[in-house]
């Protein structure tokens, strides 16, 4: 069993970003992707497809920096295929599945950064002005890529894009000399003193170790890749050049930490504002059930206990009438007095309106509902099972409502079972991120005959049973946009399942 220290949970927090909904990631990825960025590339990519494949500009030029000019435009012209792919996907974003969309997204930034890093090569390396591109697609990343990891990944990847970059420059420019010397002198042009004589002292240390310059067929020397790179990391060891390059690196570091707390902060402050929003709509449209329940129950209430005095009087005035007719009257109060229950009970709508919506935790109020229909004083031989996620979203509704339906449904299995089986409790999000919550027993199960009205009001299959059981959690169920649907075999058990949205309006369903 694996054990979360604290310091691994409160990481773990830090990495979590607060649920956004599917329509506000795509509305951050429509206008970043394909309202801003998308008119930028045009214009970019076509002064560049321009200038590289159609003008005479690079004509007579074998290289740019340390690269030919054909490896340029073969990487151009890969780089435009992918963002000509990509930008069909953005176009057609509202078309396809957000997923699909995110993926491709995540992958152009990482073709961005490489792309990028190739431009930093042939442009100067570590000193290239092309460094503060990567800082904006830092910001871009944020407000783009919505899901956590994938941002931090493609972050790091921008930083280590930059870094190898600028060594790759410095490899290439080592390369070009014929011999270890001319690269010394040329870093003693670039570099202080200091860095000179480290550059000799390391050369000196090669040549004692056997690293030689590579002969080639035709008698010149040239550098091994491995000899160049060493050069080149040599040439980062002077204080000055390093200190230039830790400060790049941790300015893209800080921005891309920056740009994470304030993306959270929004999104916490959007799920804040939703939240309101949704605990407003659905307090009044409760308060409007329950004023409805309360004035109906009212109304039939008084009609009845009239029924029911003048049903006394004549019980009374018969006196020693005959048995039948005695019967008769006390049938129709009887039958008054099973009213008067039904429509006690549904008053109870208007006492549960009284309460207010909450974030309800759906493990904790489960624990609850287990402890109410079995008690601790209660002999059963029931084995209890719930399997549940570590994170789920909380439901937004009334408490005494979800806690009806738990009961309700629990209490039908425990006596389903006679107090005695297995009672299988699961809590999954599917992916919508609603709420599935399942019940199952291993009781006699229910007739196929019986399943399509047992959540009918008074449709009751037992002997003192009111009927009104199921149709509450149907009831319950439904008035915040979820469903409850049953599943029974007989001979091996009962499962009910309830769906409920994570964040949904109520319907008006009295």
């Amino acid at each position: 069993m694996q054990v979360r220290t604290p310091q691994m949970k409160w990481l773990a927090s830090l990495l979590r970003v607060p649920e956004v909904s599917l329509e506000q990631q795509a509305d951050r990825i429509r206008f970043m992707e394909r309202d801003v960025c998308l008119t930028i590339k045009v214009v970019v990519l076509g002064a560049m497809t321009y200038y590289f494949f159609f003008s005479d500009w690079f004509d007579g030029v074998p290289t740019l920096g340390e690269t030919d000019v054909d490896t340029v435009r073969k990487a151009l012209r890969a780089y435009l295929a992918a963002n000509f792919i990509v930008g069909i996907l953005v176009l057609a974003m509202d078309f396809l599945p957000i997923k699909l969309v995110q993926w491709g997204i995540f992958v152009v930034n990482i073709v961005d950064g490489a792309f990028v890093a190739l431009l930093i090569v042939i442009t100067g390396g570590l000193e290239s002005t092309i460094y503060w591109v990567f800082l904006v697609l830092v910001i871009r990343n944020a407000i783009s890529i919505t899901r956590v990891r994938q941002q931090i990944v493609v972050n790091l990847f921008l930083i280590l894009c930059y870094l190898c970059s600028g060594l790759i420059d410095l490899t290439l420019k080592e390369l070009k000399f014929d011999e270890p010397d001319a690269a010394v002198a040329f870093l003693s042009l670039q570099l202080p003193e200091t860095a000179t004589n480290t550059v000799v002292s390391v050369t000196a240390r090669a040549n004692q170790v056997g690293i030689r310059p590579r002969h080639t067929d035709r008698g010149d020397q040239h550098l091994e890749v491995s000899q160049a790179f060493l050069l080149a990391l040599t040439g980062l060891s002077d204080r000055n050049a390093l200190q230039g390059l830790l400060s790049r690196v941790l300015l893209l570091l800080l921005l891309a930490i920056a740009c994470y707390g304030i993306n959270v902060l929004a999104d916490l402050q959007l799920q804040v504002q939703e939240e309101a929003r949704e605990f407003a709509v659905r307090q009044e449209q409760l308060r409007s059930t329950g004023r409805l329940a309360a004035e109906i129950a009212h109304q039939l209430k008084n009609p009845l206990a009239i029924i029911n005095n003048a049903a006394f009087s004549l019980q009374k005035s018969l006196g020693d009438a005959k048995p039948a007719a005695f019967q008769q009257v006390e049938m129709i109060r009887e039958e008054v007095a099973r009213s008067d229950r039904i429509l006690t009970e549904l008053m109870g709508y208007a006492q549960l309106a009284e309460g207010r919506v909450e974030r309800l935790d759906v493990r904790l109020e489960v624990d609850q509902a287990l402890q109410r229909a079995f008690p601790p004083a209660l002999q059963h031989e029931v084995v209890i099972n719930v399997a549940c996620l570590q994170t789920m979203p909380p439901l937004l509704m009334q408490r005494a409502h979800l806690h009806e339906v738990l009961v309700n449904l629990l209490t039908n299995a425990r006596d389903a079972m006679n107090q005695k089986g297995r009672l299988d409790i699961s809590i999954r999000l599917d992916d919508r991120n609603a709420v599935i919550i399942r019940i199952a027993d291993t009781g006699p199960g229910i007739p196929e005959h019986q399943r399509e009205h047992i959540f009918d009001p008074y449709y009751s299959t037992k002997e003192k049973g009111t009927g009104l059981g199921l149709a509450i959690v149907r009831h319950n169920t439904e008035i915040y946009g979820g469903k409850v649907t049953v599943e029974s075999t007989l001979g091996k058990g009962t499962a009910f399942t309830l769906v409920f949205p994570a964040k949904t309006t109520m319907t008006a369903k009295a």
